[in-house]
């Protein structure tokens, strides 16, 4: 794809409006009721009833998908959407939704074929051209990602959403000045966004400013914990922090908690299991790795570091198992082309 991409949907929350549309059936109205309450789940299964009651004569089947994607039933609002558009092809929204569909689904190329059906037909807004830029992160495309989301910003100067993103991929480019202008921006608009907080931390770490960085993350959980619902990251952001900088015992505290926050992540239990080996407590650096490799078996370092612990256990039978696995592992990597990373 190249930036002849003119199109795109709407932001990463579906928008929710009540229709204009001319007088249809007493069903359509109470659907549409249900849509406008927030309703999903009603809302999609009176829509379908319209449907069937009365194929092709009202929206209905649009406002399904719309249901279905609050829903994030991505696979069945794909399908009412698809139907509907093939009925009724020059209807921008559904061709717009249906593109953002497929962006959830992890589908970008699909995606982009069909934001650029969709400019054809409406001019894209800021929001369209976010949620652009987020399928060429996912592509890897960090270049087109960053100049789709400065399109947005200069319609838009005030989306925090988009600038937050723009952030991310300045990060990703190891362009970490940019990085943290965009965050601190973000932060200036909205003070209590943890994520922008967090990704200011890691931007800062990223540039070697320490201290800078955990009282970045410090406020980041200070806010997280005022926050209804919580995220691991700052936690484990500043936890892998301090301990490479050998402050392992305060690392502890924090790797636990991220663990308490999210049971199933890989990630956390492998760097509290890291944790735990450097500190020789090798009963707990083998149950957090294990449950590391058991959540993840894709992730090469997780096999790694179980063979070293199983290794000091002397438990040399299990140690070569893991190594083994490590080593054919990268023999796979080498022969695979790597992927784009997903928006965080």
């Amino acid at each position: 794809m190249t930036r002849a991409l003119n199109a795109i949907i709407i932001g990463l929350a579906v928008v929710v409006f009540a229709p204009e549309l001319p007088a249809q059936s007493i069903s359509f109205t109470n659907a549409v009721e249900l849509f406008q309450r927030h309703q999903w789940a009603e809302a999609a299964a009176a829509f379908a009833e319209c449907e069937r009651s009365d194929p092709g004569r009202t929206d209905a089947l649009l406002y399904r998908g719309k249901s279905l994607i609050n829903l994030g039933q991505f696979d069945s609002a794909a399908s009412a959407l698809q139907t509907y558009w093939e009925a009724h092809s020059n209807s921008d929204d559904a061709v717009y939704l249906l593109a953002y569909v497929r962006f959830r689904e992890n589908k970008p190329e699909e995606s982009l074929r069909l934001f650029t059906d969709a400019a054809k037909l409406r001019t894209p807004t800021a929001d369209d051209l976010k949620v652009v830029a987020l399928d060429y992160v996912l592509l890897a495309d960090y270049d087109d990602a960053a100049h789709y989301l400065e399109v947005a910003l200069s319609m838009d100067p005030a989306n925090v959403e988009a600038r937050y993103h723009l952030g991310r991929v300045r990060y990703q480019q190891n362009r970490f000045d940019l990085a943290i202008a965009a965050f601190q921006d973000v932060l200036r608009r909205n003070p209590v966004n943890v994520k922008a907080q967090d990704n200011l931390g890691l931007s800062l770490d990223a540039e070697n400013k320490t201290d800078q960085a955990i009282a970045a993350y410090q406020k980041a959980i200070a806010l997280d914990a005022a926050a209804t619902v919580h995220t691991e990251q700052p936690y484990l952001n500043l936890g892998i922090l301090l301990a490479r900088s050998n402050r392992v015992d305060e690392a502890i505290p924090l790797l636990v908690r991220a663990s308490d926050i999210r049971p199933k992540s890989g990630k956390v239990h492998y760097e509290l299991g890291k944790a735990y080996f450097s500190l020789n407590h090798l009963e707990d650096a083998r149950r957090e790795a294990e449950q590391a490799v058991d959540l993840e078996p894709g992730d090469r370092p997780g096999h790694y570091l179980l063979g070293r612990i199983y290794q000091r256990l002397g438990k040399t039978e299990l140690a070569g198992q893991q190594f083994r696995r490590t080593e054919e592992m990268i023999r796979d990597s080498d022969a695979k082309p790597s992927g784009g990373m997903g928006p965080e």
